[in-house]
């Protein structure tokens, strides 16, 4: 398949020029005369590389960039500009722009600056094709979540991941703290080196600094005879992620501000200096600058630690993502389970979002993942999550409205109740034991009624329903 390139130039002289060079090399050329034009088909279509002019006229070529790169940032754009223009293309590729061609260019000129731009293109996609499938083989998780805030988030995982710099994360707990280090790691150019993480918290203090340093041979009684790989020698030439970093005792705090200093460090027990290349990413789900402040973690490792900052927010602060994140756990537990579960009703819909998860996306986790293995219905309804508080809140807001024909009936309370049962148990999604319950009528009663509409109940016992018992009351005008 040719590649395809898009040529943005208001002069037909130029589009002409390159357009008879690259169709003979066997590209698919487009043309536009405009700036609007160009970024229209950019955005409508995919093409493989952009040339695009300085000066177009009312839209320049650095306004269109600017548009383009916001809309499709990862398109490969090369510059065409004057000789007058060279340090408004130098800004261009500030910008993100690939290259740029000065005019007047030759046929040559023309020729390698696009197949460099492109041969830059296949060595990406190949990285990509790397990257996708090392996160595969790991299990990956995807972040999920189309809100502002988690925008915001993404945002700053893919700015940080195209260097080294150092990573404070810090959110609540289960606001996803590990799997954002994580991503950022496989967006990282050490993507296939290895993910280590360590809960500073899970381990007891006592051993902490032998995992994270590692230890020697003999280094204290019952240390391995062998000797001990920590957790930073591990992660060498990857990513070395600590959870729960305000739990690094004050010793192992000044040992471990060195190895993000120098790159270097001693097992426990050991002499020979060790040297190691990595990365790292720290977490809290308390304010690190509190601990700072409450001299319970080094204030000259705090700076070291955050050089660059995320902050997760709660889930109760992207509701929007509730229900997204549901249907994702549910469709996993699914699968897992061998089960069939097709999403959730309105009600319970309602219930999620309104729900404060104060354990954020690990309680919904494990909520959805106890559902999915005791629910009877494909479908799960709001009384299915079993969540605090959340007994009737699908009821509040919801509704009836019952329209019967006068003019045709010969029993309006019969239709009445027909119609106010059915539209019951289609809110309920057919759980009997709930719509009696919001009918204020034994279950029974309600059995006995579905069969009188199927007709095949008896008719020797007729229990009432409400519109039926405030009639005979004398109550109903």
């Amino acid at each position: 398949m040719a590649w395809k390139i898009l040529v943005v130039d208001d002069d037909a002289a130029v589009v002409r020029s390159i357009r008879r060079v690259l169709e003979a090399d066997g590209y698919d050329v487009d043309a536009a005369e405009s700036g609007e034009k160009g970024l229209r088909l950019a955005c409508d279509s995919d093409y493989d590389l952009v040339l695009l002019d300085l000066r177009l006229g009312q839209m320049d070529g650095l306004e269109v960039l600017r548009l383009l790169r916001e809309k499709k940032s990862q398109q490969l754009v090369i510059m065409i500009t004057g000789f007058a223009n060279v340090a408004s293309a130098v800004e261009a590729m500030k910008r993100g722009a690939y290259d740029y061609i000065q005019k007047p260019f030759n046929i040559d000129e023309l020729k390698l600056a696009v197949q460099k731009a492109l041969q830059n293109l296949v060595l990406q996609k190949e990285v990509e094709e790397l990257r996708l499938r090392q996160m595969e083989k790991n299990k990956f998780e995807k972040i999920i979540g189309n809100s502002q805030e988690i925008r915001k988030v993404l945002a700053l995982v893919k700015t940080f991941a195209s260097t080294d710099i150092t990573v404070l994360i810090e959110g609540e707990s289960g606001t996803g703290k590990e799997l954002v280090a994580e991503y950022l790691h496989y967006l990282s150019s050490r993507f296939a080196q290895p993910f280590i993480a360590l809960n500073c918290g899970a381990v007891a203090k006592n051993l902490l600094e032998s995992e994270l340093f590692g230890y020697e041979k003999g280094a204290f009684t019952g240390a391995d005879r062998t000797g001990h790989v920590g957790f930073i020698e591990r992660s060498d030439g990857g990513t070395l992620f600590l959870d729960e970093v305000a739990e690094l005792s004050e010793e192992a705090q000044v040992k471990f501000l060195r190895v993000l200093e120098k790159g270097e460090f001693y097992r426990v027990g050991g002499t020979k200096l060790q040297q190691i290349d990595l990365r790292v990413i720290a977490a809290s789900n308390t304010p690190l600058a509190r601990a700072v402040e409450e001299s319970r973690f080094r204030r000259d490792l705090f700076y070291r630690l955050n050089v660059a900052h995320i902050e997760l927010p709660p889930l109760r602060e992207r509701r929007g993502d509730i229900v997204p994140l549901a249907k994702f756990f549910v469709e996993q537990f699914s699968r897992k389970f061998g089960r069939r579960l097709c999403g959730f009703t309105e009600a319970a819909q309602a219930v999620l979002t309104a729900y404060s998860w104060p354990g954020n996306v690990r309680e919904l986790r494990n909520v959805i993942e106890r559902v999915a293995l005791l629910c009877s219905n494909p479908v799960i309804d709001a009384t299915d999550l079993c969540l605090p508080g959340s007994a009737e809140p699908e009821e509040a807001g919801l509704y009836i409205n019952l329209r019967v024909d006068l003019n045709s009936t010969t029993n309006a309370i019969r239709d009445a109740n027909q119609q106010l049962i059915g539209k019951i148990m289609e809110i309920t999604n057919g759980n009997k034991a709930r719509a009696a319950r919001l009918l204020g009528i034994p279950r029974g009663t309600l059995r006995y009624h579905l069969a009188r509409d199927r007709g095949s109940a008896r008719r020797d016992d007729q229990p009432q329903l409400p519109f039926e018992s405030v009639a005979n009351s004398g109550q109903l005008a």
